[in-house]
């Protein structure tokens, strides 16, 4: 009888809860052992429990501690050890993909050391702190919004502080942390904030319907800066003929050539850099009405070289895609008083192998006739 008492009480005491699920858009399944149990708010969570996502689907789990964890669409979340009582603390947990965020409790302020989250690619250790991850085989995007993280593979690790992020390849040592745009931040908390508006697809999200009167007015001087440019781009062709004869007329050559710059821009891993990276060649043929050119820069992480081609219209402008392996494109005009100047926008897009993340790349570049 005493055993049976004994065996009881253990049971009991592994068996307890140690969080639960306080928040759920979507659907989400709990794996337990040989279980399937379907996630609803309210949901009691167990050490060793596993937590599967769907495609549109943000929760958040409140731990004993007063850890928080947000899960978002397709992730993969594990509790590896959960301990919070009188005489030990610990808290292990594993993201094997999609978007997660970490507010740390009580076992993050008394025992930090005793706070991990693994990831596909690396080992997150906490000061105290929030964190914002998005997880892939291949390849981590970890930030931190308040408070300061260690990030650490076997090749190597950094220190993120907050406001900045690294980027983890596989097998490979973290990124050094770089400082992070706001609305990227913002960007990656909304993946698995249950409380935020979830896009209808795996496609970036869109602003919702209703706007508030501050987004108003930006869209607005927006839209008048974009028609300014617009005017000022056009101003030297309106009196000169519209036609690719007229252009190589006016430039002396049927294949001018131009050379300049991307003159700003944004990637998902920072702003475009105003270094010695940055350049962009263009070269046209007139007669033929088409257009190849070469368009190098780089971010915060990594460099580019996108080749582009296209074709040009009789008045000048001209529409392109990448050449070698991005996806997207862009669109310019040749204009001015000479048709000196080639400029326009791009919109590429950089798929990992397993077409689980996507690197946004835009920007808007100016070019010289040379």
């Amino acid at each position: 009888m005493k055993y049976s008492l004994a065996l009881l009480l253990i049971s009991s005491s592994l068996m307890a809860s140690i969080g639960k699920v306080t928040a759920i858009r979507g659907s989400a399944e709990l794996l337990r052992g040989t279980q399937e149990i379907p996630v609803k708010k309210g949901t009691e969570l167990e050490e060793h429990d596993r937590i599967k996502t769907g495609n549109a689907t943000k929760l958040q789990i409140l731990f004993n501690d007063k850890t928080v964890i947000s899960l978002g669409r397709n992730s993969d979340f594990s509790i590896d050890e959960y301990l919070y009582d009188d005489q030990d603390v610990e808290a292990r947990f594993s993201v094997g993909r999609g978007f997660f965020k970490s507010i740390t409790g009580k076992i993050g302020k008394i025992a930090p050391s005793h706070f991990r989250v693994r990831t596909a690619n690396a080992t997150i250790g906490v000061r105290g702190t929030t964190i914002i991850g998005e997880v892939h085989p291949r390849m981590d995007i970890i930030a931190c919004t308040y408070g300061r993280i260690v990030v650490t593979t076997p090749q190597g690790s950094v220190i993120v502080n907050e406001g900045e992020r690294t980027v983890v390849a596989h097998a490979k040592a973290p990124a050094a942390a770089q400082r992070v745009n706001r609305i990227i931040l913002r960007q990656l908390d909304r993946k698995s904030d249950p409380t935020a508006s979830t896009p209808s697809d795996a496609s970036a999200e869109k602003l919702p319907v209703k706007q508030t009167h501050a987004k108003k007015i930006e869209d607005a001087d927006e839209k008048k800066k974009e028609e300014t440019k617009r005017d000022r781009l056009e101003q030297g062709t309106r009196q000169a003929a519209h036609t690719l004869d007229d252009i190589r007329e006016v430039t002396g050559t049927q294949t001018p050539r131009y050379e300049g710059r991307v003159t700003e821009g944004m990637t998902s891993y920072g702003t475009i850099r105003q270094d010695s990276t940055n350049e962009v060649k263009l070269g046209f043929d007139l007669g033929a009405g088409t257009m190849q050119g070469d368009m190098r820069f780089s971010d915060p992480v990594q460099q580019y070289d996108i080749e582009v081609g296209g074709s040009v219209k009789e008045d000048g402008s001209f529409d392109f895609n990448s050449q070698n392996g991005y996806d997207g494109g862009g669109n310019g005009k040749i204009s001015g008083e000479k048709y000196e100047h080639a400029n326009g926008r791009f919109d590429f897009q950089e798929h990992d192998l397993f077409g689980q993340h996507t690197n946004e790349i835009r920007g808007e570049f100016e070019t010289q006739r040379q």
